[in-house]
């Protein structure tokens, strides 16, 4: 227990030199999560009296007016019997003080460094370890008196600064306030009681201490405060009796003080009958007592929230990037390592990794094809403008057989409109690679880091895409030239025999001139522009995919590489500047990880033993503790989460059903609140519990809904692929509280029917009003054991109604003769076909040989639904699902796979049981899966136990064998 008071003090000394005060920040907290004893008190309640009884030391700083101005941790340790006594400050570390007059002077000197001279307050604390052999391990946190005017020197705001002070420490849920009154003023009056009813009005958390009883006027005592008469709290008040101010200037003996105070209780006839639970030595054991049971009962929240809190910070620093080399090598390599990631975006983008590649084709197959088509070759060949080029062409001399020059002219004039198309689409492509450059720049989250990197990287291949747009534009629109230059003389010799077949022999050369002439050279020239244009419609993607795309992929930011090389170390830092914001934001994430680390350190170093006996004593049994504390033994490796990991997904599915049979363990020992060991299997996974699922029949809980509710800083692009809701199914729980209720449900699946029992109707109602809700494609079903049966029926039951969850069942029962676990494949293979042929045989004996519609078909129905199975082949209970799809395959394989099914839909018990009632029907079987991807966990097991156990499914480095097996 010791260890625990000594985890929470180096915690709070790693608090306080990394900034975390518990102020309001942006910054995560650990200080408000420790548990901490504020000691609060009006001006002149023998407040510094009271603690310097605890220590047996004067040490703390006296005077008129507020003299504590700064809160002071006050950390002590139990040391040795006859060790010396010594004090060390967190600011001053490696020295020791002996004398206890400098540690007041550099209590003054260190509280005048922060605020001044002036009388101000800050709320940084002083840390202050006193180790001694007359002390208790305990620490107390010694705030400013409180007061009710401002003196000379202060500002008029100080009364509510001080007040605002002590209200942010004693407001927190895990401060425990020590109240301290003077007995010798009325209690109403009191400003400690007065601020602790409001934060703690039931007074939970407020231990009251009445100092100067023996001052009081003659007459009177504190007897019913004492007894808890007069002012009730949850703890016994206990009076002390400090040093007058005569001792204090005397130097009277701390020793000596205790001795008396002893003393006046004991001899004191009001107090006499209290005296055993009075004084400041019994104040400090009740406080270190009650410090201790606190921390205990807070140590499992502290552990999650640390864990959690990691997770969350590694992420944003992950999100933020990593701060700058300071080296040129070092820059350098940090640039092209930028440029590399988003290089490699880019290229997805291209090749359909990510999206944008797809409005490449869409200009080749749709704009480009409609631009041709949009073409208004009718201009060209008009028959006013087919007679002007034929007779320009002809001269002063009319052509005698055909006019190839007017031809010619008329084909290149309606060609060379073909330009615009083709110019058109090298503008589509760059315009759309342009858009992909700015996609790949947002999704490259160093290029955010670093703005004039963005800008030099985004120029830089806007140069390389726009060269690359010159040389397409050229390379394409030389296509297009090249066919206006040279005609295809094949097209043309075929001219004079259509003309002989359909022409007129007759009519002469030089009238030729006349409309059908001239319509007639028109309907060939347009049928060669339109031979053209099929064509180029192919080879004018081919030149811009060759000239821009390939380009693009190949060599975007190649000049910029080599520039790059020949840049100055200013340069390349100027490049690296990032926004100062992200920088300090960096910084002071930094520090606060490198507290939750250390935390998480401390926490790590305690003795195992000792934190398994002091959890033992909360839980009643340390193995309980071991398989329940998430701490001990959760998936802690899963800081960052991918949702697109398999690994991932299986091992916060299986942590989720973890936390189901946690809930019902709580239930049973009555732990709640922070005693309560549930709650970090799915906060830790950013999940929050939205409710239980409560058989009818014991009120035991069965089941949990889980609602996913990522942090907003998380920027992890997986998280789409992340459930909205989870419902989880807890299997047998060995205790006597569910155990029978649980065995009885153990035998329905046994009997195949589990889909009769209300536990199986309160889960199927639950599943089927979410999917209604919310639709299937945000619900996952996760069960284990008994729990993974009722999983599977729901799952199946929702599949029959075209909705198809996602389901990840752990250990499912599939109750058979154990074949699986025969070492020769040949018989065990044989076994099998022995029995699909005998159960296909009974089928057709007792159902006669009837044919089921696909729509009535189970395998037709089911087998669009793929869940995961996860068995352990040790795991008689579940191994049989192994033999299961590898026979029905082979069955498939050698041709006979309607035996198979016909087998796998009914079972030897079912049909055994349908010829006893003479029933028509047999139930369908539960293992009836035409689909699933099966994980079958090749690790070795020491028992049974451990092969069927749901902790295995989230253990790291895994031997894993999946298998997808599909019903066709």
């Amino acid at each position: 227990m010791e260890n625990l008071i000594s985890l929470v003090n180096k915690i709070q000394r790693a608090c306080t030199a990394l900034g975390d005060h518990g102020e309001a920040s942006a910054l995560p907290t650990l200080w408000d999560s420790l548990p901490a004893i504020a000691v609060v008190g009006g001006q002149s309640s023998g407040k510094s009296s009271v603690l310097e009884s605890i220590v047996g030391k004067d040490f703390l700083p006296r005077g008129s007016g507020i003299v504590t101005r700064r809160p002071l941790v006050l950390q002590l340790h139990k040391s040795d019997e006859g060790s010396r006594e010594y004090a060390e400050f967190l600011h001053l570390q490696r020295k020791r003080f002996t004398d206890f007059s400098a540690v007041r002077k550099e209590i003054q000197d260190e509280t005048d460094r922060e605020t001044g001279q002036m009388k101000q307050i800050s709320s940084v604390p002083i840390h202050l370890s006193i180790y001694s052999p007359n002390v208790v391990n305990l620490t107390l946190v010694d705030l400013p008196g409180l007061t009710k005017v401002a003196v000379e020197g202060q500002p008029d705001t100080i009364v509510q600064d001080i007040e605002n002070m002590v209200r942010s420490y004693i407001e927190k849920p895990n401060c425990i306030i020590l109240a301290i009154s003077p007995a010798n003023q009325d209690l109403a009056t009191s400003d400690a009681i007065k601020i602790s009813r409001e934060v703690d009005p039931a007074g939970e958390r407020t231990i009251g201490v009445l100092t100067k009883i023996d001052l009081m006027d003659k007459g009177t005592d504190a007897v019913d405060i004492l007894e808890g008469k007069s002012y009730r709290l949850k703890f016994p008040w206990i009076g002390v009796v400090n040093r007058s101010q005569a001792d204090i200037n005397k130097n009277v003996d701390m020793i000596a003080a205790r001795r008396r105070e002893r003393e006046y209780f004991a001899s004191t006839p009001e107090y006499k009958h209290l005296a055993q639970r009075m004084g400041s030595e019994y104040l400090a054991k009740v406080l270190s007592k009650h410090l201790e049971t606190v921390i205990k009962s807070r140590i499992p929240g502290i552990q999650s929230l640390i864990n959690k809190t990691v997770a969350e910070l590694e992420t944003e620093l992950s999100c933020l990037g990593k701060p700058i080399a300071a080296d040129a090598g070092g820059k350098l390599y940090t640039i092209m390592e930028i440029c590399r990631l988003f290089d490699q975006n880019y290229r997805e983008h291209l090749d359909g990794v990510r999206s944008g590649g797809d409005k490449v084709y869409n200009v080749f197959d749709n704009q480009l094809p409609a631009a041709l088509q949009r073409l208004q070759f009718d201009k060209q060949l008009s028959m006013e403008n087919i007679r002007k080029l034929i007779t320009e062409a002809d001269g002063y001399q009319p052509h005698l057989i055909a006019p190839e020059q007017g031809y010619r002219r008329l084909i290149e004039s309606t060609l060379v409109t073909i330009r615009g198309p083709a110019e058109a689409s090298v503008d589509a492509i760059h315009s759309i690679l342009k858009d992909l450059v700015h996609k790949a720049m947002n999704e490259t989250p160093e290029l955010k880091q670093y703005p004039a990197l963005r800008t030099e990287v985004g120029n830089a291949a806007m140069e390389s895409l726009e060269r690359m747009r010159e040389q397409s534009k050229r390379a394409t629109l030389q296509l297009v030239d090249m066919e206006c230059c040279y005609l295809t003389v094949d097209f043309f010799r075929k001219l004079p025999q259509e003309a002989d077949k359909g022409g007129n022999p007759s009519q002469s050369i030089f009238d030729r001139y006349n409309e059908a002439y001239l319509r007639r050279i028109g309907t060939t020239v347009l049928s060669y522009v339109n031979a053209v244009c099929a064509g180029l419609r192919h080879s004018i993607p081919k030149s811009i995919v060759y000239c821009q795309v390939r380009e693009a992929k190949r060599s975007l930011l190649d000049f910029y590489y080599t520039e790059l090389g020949k840049l100055e170390q200013n340069r390349l830092s100027a490049l690296l500047n990032e926004d100062p914001a992200i920088m300090e934001r960096r910084s002071a994430l930094a520090k606060r990880l490198e507290l939750y680390r250390s935390a998480q350190a401390e926490i790590d170093t305690l003795s195992i033993s000792e934190y398994q006996k002091e959890r033992t004593r909360t839980a009643n049994s340390a193995m309980s503790f071991e398989r329940e504390d998430f701490g001990l033994l959760g998936p802690l490796h899963l800081n960052s989460i991918d949702w697109a990991n398999s690994n991932h997904r299986r091992s916060i599915a299986a942590s989720l059903v973890q936390g189901t049979y946690i809930l019902e363990r709580d239930r049973q020992e009555r732990r709640q609140g922070s005693q309560a060991l549930a709650p970090p299997w799915w906060e830790f996974f950013h999940f929050k519990l939205i409710r239980q699922l409560v058989d009818d029949a014991d009120s035991c809980v069965f089941g949990a809904i889980y609602e996913y509710a990522p942090p907003s800083s998380h920027c992890n692009d997986s998280i789409d692929q992340s459930p909205r809701y989870v419902i989880a199914f807890r299997g047998t729980i060995n205790k006597p509280d569910s155990f029978s209720r649980d065995f009885s449900l153990d035998i329905h699946v046994i009997r195949n029917g589990l889909h009769q029992t209300s536990r199986f109707e309160i889960a199927m109602k639950a599943v089927q009003n979410m999917v209604a809700m919310v639709g299937d494609s945000n619900v996952w079903l996760a069960g284990h054991s008994l729990g993974a049966a009722m999983a599977m029926l729901a799952g199946k039951t929702i599949a029959k109604t075209g909705n198809f969850l996602e389901a990840f069942l752990f250990n499912p029962p599939f109750l058979s003769a154990p074949i699986e676990r025969i070492n020769y494949g040949n018989v065990k293979h044989g076994l099998r076909f022995a029995s699909s042929v005998i159960t296909a045989g009974l089928v057709l004996a007792t159902k006669g040989n009837s044919q089921t519609s696909q729509s009535e078909d189970p395998f037709f129905i089911l087998s669009a639904w793929t869940p995961c199975l996860f068995v352990n082949p040790t795991d008689h209970l579940c191994s049989e699902y192994i033999g299961y799809f590898e026979h029905r395959k082979k069955m498939e394989e050698i041709g006979y796979g309607a035996i198979e099914r016909l087998a796998t839909q009914n079972s030897l018990g079912d049909l055994f049981m349908s010829v006893v009632r003479r029933s028509a029907e047999a139930t369908e079987p539960l293992h009836l899966l035409p689909s699933a991807y099966l994980t079958v966990n090749l690790t070795p097991s020491q028992d049974f136990k451990q092969a069927h156990g749901i902790q295995q499914w989230w253990t790291p480095d895994l031997h894993l064998k999946c298998n997808l097996y599909k019903y066709k």
